[in-house]
C-alpha cells in the first residue's frame, strides 16, 4: 500500500494523539500552569512565567515555645517512697538513663501518669492511719506543684517536639491531587493530641488518656506526611494561580470585547471551553480538595492551640502571632484569608465573562 496523503495525515493525528497522552498533566503546579496558558494565549494577555509561592513566616523555634515549670523541692521526695504511693516505679524510670533524656511527648506522659498515680496515693491515704493522713497533705502539696505545672507540660510534650515543628515547616511541596488519605491521617493525628490535651479540662477526677499509650504513632504520622505544611503551600499555590488567572481574565476583557449586540464571538466560545473543561474539569476538582482539607487541617490546628487557653495559660507571643497570620480563619491577611479572597476573586472574573456574552451556566 502506497504512503498516500490520506496515510499520512493519520499517521499526523496519531502521533499528535500519542504525544498529547505522553504530556498528561500529573501534578498541581501541570494544571494550574496549562489552565493559566490557556486564558492568556486565547486572550492574547502575556502571563507571568516567574511565579514563586510567598514565604509564609516560620513557625517559631523550640527554645521560643518552651515554657518553665516549678521542681519539686528536694524533702519532700522521700515522701514519694511511701509504698501506699507505688511511685517507685515511676521515679526509677525518670531517674534511668532513657529517663534523663526523654523527648517531649514522653515527658508529658510521664507527667500525666504521675498525677495520676499521686491522686490514686492521696485517696489512700486519706483513708488511713493519722500518721498517713499526715503524709497526705504533702503529697497533696506536691500533687498541687504538679497539677499547676500540667498545663506548660501538656504544651511543652506537644508545640516543643520535632514533629509538630515539622508539620508546620515551610516546606514548598504542595498536596498531590490524590492527598485525601494523608492528610485525613494527619488530622485524625491532631484530634487525638488534643483529646489528650483536653482530658483534664473535663473533671475534676479525670482519668489517664486512653490516646497517650499511641501518642509516638500519632506523632510518627504527622513527622511522615508532613501535611500541614503541604497543606499550607497548596494554599497559597492556589492563592497565586487563581489571582493571576483573574488578572488575565480582567485585563482580557478591558483589551477587546468578547461579544457585542448578542454576537458570541469566536474566543468567547473558546473562554467556555476553557471554563468548563479546565476550570470545571480539572482546576475545580483540585481547588475542592484543598479547600477541603485546608478546612479542616486548620480547624482541628486551631482547636489543639485553642484547648490550651482553656487553661488560662499565656501562650507564647510567637505562636500567637503564627496563628493569626498563618492558622488564623478569620484575619482576611492570613494565608487562608488572602486564599479565599483570590478565590472569590476569580469566581467574579469568570461570572463577568460569562454573563457579557449570555453563558452563564443555568442553577
Amino acid at each position: 500500500m502506497s504512503f498516500n496523503h490520506a496515510n499520512a495525515k493519520f499517521f499526523c493525528l496519531l502521533l499528535i494523539s500519542l504525544l498529547l497522552q505522553g504530556c498528561e498533566r500529573s501534578t498541581p503546579e501541570d494544571i494550574l500552569e496549562n489552565y493559566q496558558y490557556r486564558i492568556s494565549n486565547v486572550l492574547e494577555i502575556e502571563q507571568r512565567d516567574n511565579y514563586q509561592i510567598p514565604i509564609r513566616p516560620l513557625f517559631p523555634l523550640r527554645r521560643q515555645l518552651k515554657m518553665p515549670t516549678v521542681e519539686i523541692r528536694e524533702g519532700l521526695f522521700d515522701l514519694l517512697k511511701l509504698k501506699e504511693c507505688r511511685l517507685l516505679p515511676l521515679i526509677a524510670e525518670r531517674n534511668s538513663s532513657l529517663g534523663k533524656v526523654y523527648l517531649p511527648s514522653q515527658k508529658m506522659s510521664y507527667e500525666l501518669r504521675f498525677i495520676h498515680t499521686l491522686k490514686t496515693c492521696s485517696e489512700k491515704l486519706s483513708t488511713a492511719t493519722e500518721e498517713n493522713r499526715k503524709h497526705q497533705q504533702l503529697v497533696n502539696e506536691i500533687l498541687q506543684i504538679k497539677q499547676r505545672n500540667l498545663p506548660a507540660e501538656l504544651w511543652n510534650g506537644i508545640f516543643t517536639s520535632k514533629e509538630i515543628e515539622v508539620n508546620f515547616s515551610r516546606n514548598k511541596e504542595p498536596l498531590s491531587l490524590q492527598n485525601d488519605a494523608e492528610v485525613m491521617a494527619s488530622i485524625a493525628a491532631i484530634q487525638k493530641l488534643t483529646a489528650i490535651v483536653r482530658t483534664p479540662l473535663v473533671k475534676k477526677d479525670w482519668p489517664l488518656p486512653p490516646e497517650l499509650s499511641q501518642i509516638e504513632s500519632f506523632n510518627e504520622v504527622l513527622f511522615i506526611n508532613q501535611s500541614g505544611s503541604k497543606v499550607l503551600s497548596s494554599i497559597q499555590l492556589m492563592t497565586i494561580h487563581l489571582d493571576q488567572a483573574s488578572d488575565t481574565l480582567e485585563q482580557g476583557m478591558q483589551k477587546q470585547k468578547l461579544c457585542t449586540n448578542n454576537n458570541v464571538s469566536n474566543k468567547a466560545k473558546i473562554m467556555k471551553n476553557i471554563f468548563y473543561k479546565f476550570y470545571i474539569g480539572e482546576v475545580q476538582p483540585y481547588l475542592a480538595s484543598v479547600h477541603k482539607s485546608g478546612d479542616e487541617w486548620l480547624q482541628a490546628s486551631n482547636h489543639l492551640i485553642n484547648s490550651f487557653k482553656e487553661y488560662e495559660l499565656t501562650l507564647p507571643i510567637e505562636l500567637e502571632t503564627y496563628q493569626r497570620m498563618v492558622l488564623s480563619k478569620t484575619n482576611e491577611t492570613s494565608v487562608w484569608g488572602r486564599y479565599i479572597k483570590a478565590r472569590n476573586k476569580h469566581t467574579q472574573a469568570w461570572q463577568k465573562l460569562l454573563k457579557q456574552c449570555g453563558m452563564m451556566p443555568s442553577g
